[in-house]
C-alpha cells in the first residue's frame, strides 16, 4: 500500500475552515502495549459538517479483560467474526488520507495505530494531529471546568452525542467538542490548523493574543518588520508568503526564547510586498543594515566583514593586511590592489594571507600560481597534508578574488537585466535590473507578455539610486544569483569583461 500523502510544514497556515479533520477513537483490550485494538470509529469533517464517518470492530486475536468487556460492551462474541487489523488498519489510512488528525487523549490512540502499522509494514503517515484534551486544558479554566474528560466536556457543551466507550459513539462526541472548542478559541484569532495545534503546546498567552497583527499582510512574498510601541524595527524576515511566516510566530512552531521575547515586544508588523524572492532578500538585507533591529542575528553586524588590502611602502616593496570594515577599505594612491573580499570569517582571511604571503612580490594571480604548483609537487611527492594546507590557502583566496572580481565588473556596468526561471513554476521567469551592482528592481515575466515592453518598463520606473558600492551581503546574494546556470543576460549597459585572468579557471582545478 503507497503511503497516504499527509500536510507537510507548508500547510501550517491552513484555515481551519478550509481543513478536513479525521477526528479518531479507539476501543482496545487494555492500555499497555501488549493489548490490542477492539474498535475503531472516526468521522470525517470539514467546515462544521460531517462528510464521511469509518466504524470497524477488530478481532484483537486475543481475550477481552472482563473489566473492558464491563466498560465498552465488546465481548468476545461481537469480534469473532471481525475482521483483523490485517484489513481494517489500511482500510481506515485510506479513510484518513491528507486529513489533520484528532483525538481525545491523541497520544493513546495514535500510539496503538502507529504500533499497528510497525507491525503490518505500513509507513506511518506522521499526519498533523490535534489533541482535544490539551487544546481544552489551554482554553477553559479550571474555574469554569473540573476536568477535560470527554464526558465532562461533553456535558459543558451540551453535545448532541453522549460519550458511550464505543468507538464511533465517542468519535462523534468529540468531533462536536473539537467543533466547540474551534468557536471558543476564535476570540484568540485561532484561525488555522498551525494556530489550533500551538494552544495544545502551551503557547504563552502575550504571545498567541498577538496573532491578530498578522490578519492584514499579504499573502504574497516580500519582507515583513516587527515595530515596538515607539515604531523601532525589532526584527526583519523575508517570506515567500508573508501572512504564513508572520502567523507562525504566534504559535508553538516559534520555540525561539528571542523571537517570543520579541513577538510580546512587538506592536505592529509592516509587511514590504516583492515580486521575487531576490528583491526580498536585498530589501531584507538592506533594511537590517539600516535599522539593525535587535533580534537580527544574521546580518545584524555587517562591519564584521574581513578583506585584505595591500599597500606599498617607499621602498616599493608591498605588503598585505587584514581589514575588518563594514563595506570594502577605501582605495587610494598607497594601495596597488583593489581590496580582496569580503571573506567569510577572520579564519578565511588569514589562510588567504598566508598564500599571498608565500610570494609578497607577486600578483594575486602569480601568487596562487606559486601556491598551487607547490600543491602538486607535494602532493607528487605523496606529502597530502601538505599539499592540502596549500589548497585550504588557495581555496579563500580565490573565491575571494572571484567575488571581487565579478563585483568590480558589475559596479562598472551602468545597467544589467538578468532572468531565471522561478524554481516552482518553469514558465514564469523573475527579471531583475541591477544598476552599478545595486538591484534596482524586479518583476515576475510570463510567455503572454510582450518582453521588450516589460523590460522598457522596469527600466523606466526603476528608482535611481547613487552609485555608492553595496554592502557586502548584498554583492555576495547578487553574485551568487548571477553564477546560477539557469540566468539569463538579457540587456548589458557597459562591459563585463576584465582584462584579469579569471580565478574561476584555477579554482576548476583545485581539488575539493
Amino acid at each position: 500500500m503507497r503511503a497516504p500523502e499527509q500536510l507537510t510544514l507548508a500547510d501550517v497556515g491552513l484555515p481551519l475552515s478550509e481543513a478536513t479533520f479525521v477526528v479518531v477513537d479507539l476501543e482496545t483490550t487494555g492500555a499497555s502495549h501488549d493489548d490490542a485494538i477492539t474498535e475503531i470509529g472516526a468521522v470525517k469533517v470539514r467546515g462544521g459538517e460531517v462528510i464521511g464517518e469509518f466504524a470497524s470492530l477488530v478481532n484483537p486475536q486475543r481475550p477481552i479483560p472482563a473489566d473492558i468487556r464491563l466498560l465498552t460492551g465488546i465481548t468476545p462474541a461481537m469480534v469473532a467474526d471481525a475482521p483483523t487489523v490485517h484489513s481494517v488498519i489500511p482500510a481506515f489510512l485510506a479513510f484518513a488520507e491528507g486529513a489533520v488528525w484528532v483525538a481525545h487523549n491523541a497520544r493513546f490512540d495514535t500510539g496503538f495505530l502507529q504500533r499497528a502499522c510497525a507491525t503490518l509494514g505500513y509507513p506511518w503517515p506522521s499526519p498533523p494531529v490535534i489533541d482535544t484534551v490539551a487544546v481544552a486544558r489551554a482554553l477553559l479554566p479550571r474555574s469554569e471546568i473540573p476536568n477535560v474528560r470527554l464526558q465532562t466536556l461533553a456535558r459543558y457543551f451540551a453535545t448532541p452525542t453522549t460519550p458511550t466507550h464505543r468507538a464511533l459513539d465517542d468519535a462523534r462526541t468529540t468531533a462536536e467538542v473539537l467543533h466547540a472548542l474551534i468557536e471558543r478559541a476564535g476570540t484568540l484569532h485561532v484561525h488555522s490548523v498551525e494556530d489550533l495545534a500551538g494552544l495544545s503546546r502551551r503557547v504563552p498567552e502575550t504571545v498567541r493574543r498577538k496573532a491578530g497583527l498578522a490578519a492584514n499582510l499579504p499573502d504574497g512574498p516580500g519582507v515583513y518588520l516587527f515595530r515596538d510601541a515607539h515604531d523601532q524595527v525589532l526584527y526583519v524576515g523575508t517570506s515567500r508568503s508573508i501572512r504564513r511566516r508572520v502567523r507562525t510566530y504566534f504559535t508553538a512552531a516559534e520555540s525561539r526564547r528571542t523571537m517570543r521575547e520579541m513577538v510580546t515586544l512587538a506592536t505592529t508588523v509592516d509587511a514590504v510586498p516583492c515580486p521575487t524572492a531576490l528583491e526580498a532578500r536585498i530589501r531584507e538585507l538592506r533594511l537590517i543594515d539600516q535599522h539593525r533591529p535587535p533580534y537580527n542575528r544574521r546580518s545584524r553586524h555587517p562591519e564584521a566583514t574581513y578583506w585584505l588590502a595591500r599597500k606599498v611602502r617607499a621602498s616599493g616593496a608591498g605588503s598585505w593586511s587584514i581589514h575588518r570594515a563594514r563595506r570594502a577599505p577605501q582605495v587610494d594612491t598607497a594601495t596597488t590592489h583593489a581590496p580582496l573580499g569580503p571573506f567569510s570569517g577572520r579564519d578565511a582571511a588569514r589562510r588567504a594571507l598566508e598564500a599571498l604571503t608565500l610570494n609578497p612580490h607577486s600578483s594575486i594571480t602569480e601568487a596562487a600560481h606559486a601556491a598551487l604548483a607547490q600543491m602538486r609537487t607535494l602532493s607528487d611527492q605523496q606529502r597530502y597534508e601538505e599539499a592540502a594546507s596549500y589548497r585550504d590557502c588557495l581555496l579563500p583566496l580565490l573565491r575571494a578574488q572571484q567575488r571581487s572580481m565579478d563585483h568590480q565588473s558589475l559596479t562598472r556596468c551602468a545597467s544589467l537585466i538578468a532572468a531565471a526561471p522561478l524554481p516552482h513554476d518553469a514558465a514564469t521567469w523573475e527579471v531583475v535590473l541591477l544598476r552599478h551592482g545595486r538591484l534596482a528592481a524586479s518583476a515576475l515575466w510570463t510567455p503572454d507578455q510582450n518582453t521588450t515592453l516589460v523590460l522598457d518598463a522596469l527600466e523606466a520606473t526603476a528608482p535611481r539610486h547613487d552609485c555608492a558600492p553595496p554592502i557586502p551581503e548584498e554583492a555576495i546574494a547578487v553574485g551568487a544569483w548571477l553564477q546560477s546556470p539557469q540566468v539569463r543576460l538579457l540587456r548589458v549597459n557597459g562591459t563585463l569583461v576584465s582584462d584579469l585572468p579569471h580565478p574561476g579557471t584555477l579554482l576548476r582545478e583545485l581539488p575539493t
